[in-house]
């Protein structure tokens, strides 16, 4: 096996590494910000109170920003 296939095993593999390690858990992380976020916005909506309305919109805008601003995986 020639040293640059070796070489392109090995980073493809630290890739897998990655995406194992960091990746997969950051998005799984952010679907249940998501998530959450979705499902107090579904309560808010059936509540009268103005206040928690508004907070609730105010937690998924910054879920939402905080997901717009995560680097997308490579």
């Amino acid at each position: 096996m020639a040293r640059d296939e070796i070489d392109r095993l090995v980073m493809m593999r630290m890739d897998l590494d990655r995406y194992e390690a960091q990746l997969i858990p950051d998005l799984q992380q952010q679907v249940f910000d998501l998530t959450r976020a979705l499902k107090g916005l579904v309560a808010a909506s059936g509540d009268t109170s103005l206040a928690n309305q508004k907070e609730a919109l105010a937690a998924a805008r910054r879920v939402l920003s905080q997901a717009g601003s995560r680097p997308t995986p490579t």
